[in-house]
């Protein structure tokens, strides 16, 4: 009876607000978009809070493909999901592949503008690769700004290599 007491008495978390929870499983998801997808599976107000926009803002994509090999609907759906909650790595990919692969257009720049806005470094890399060569004048000195501003940049400085590795890495699995 007395483990009983006990084991009523303690708190649970789903008895946290949803504004709590959302962010706990944005600071989750952030981390592993797996473990996210268990969390949902727990119980029906995790699967409920998990849809808050700001766990597809922060959720990784580190373990989807870049250009799928068979169409699924539903990470399709999660993908765009993404993109609309403004993710700047759902952004990012979507800009660099559009962009990439004769889609490029308006739509293409506008998710990697958006995304490098938001603080995505690779992002900042690729829209500043493709202003100086693709660009007329005005686009050309806004990319040079943009890639000597990662270089002054204290936090970025030490990026930029990493960056065109990732744009590489990223523009072969195209």
């Amino acid at each position: 009876m007395a483990n009983e007491q006990k084991r009523l008495s303690g708190t649970s978390i789903l008895s946290l607000p949803t504004e709590v929870l959302s962010e706990v499983l944005a600071r989750v998801a952030s981390s592993s978009s797996t473990d996210l997808f268990r969390a949902k599976l727990c119980c029906k107000l995790l699967n409920e809070v998990s849809d808050a926009d700001i766990v597809y803002q922060r959720v990784s994509l580190a373990k989807f493909e870049l250009v799928p090999w068979h169409k699924n609907h539903k990470v399709s759906s999660f993908l765009k999901k993404c993109r609309q909650c403004k993710n700047p790595d759902a952004l990012y990919r979507k800009g660099v592949v559009d962009f990439f692969t004769d889609k490029h257009g308006d739509s293409a720049l506008e998710c990697l503008e958006e995304a490098a806005n938001s603080g995505h470094a690779d992002a900042a890399y690729a829209l500043g690769i493709i202003y100086i060569f693709v660009g007329g004048d005005e686009l050309k000195r806004k990319g040079m700004s943009l890639l000597s501003g990662m270089k002054k940049s204290g936090i970025l400085k030490g990026r930029v290599k990493l960056c065109r590795d990732n744009l590489r890495a990223l523009l072969r699995m195209i």
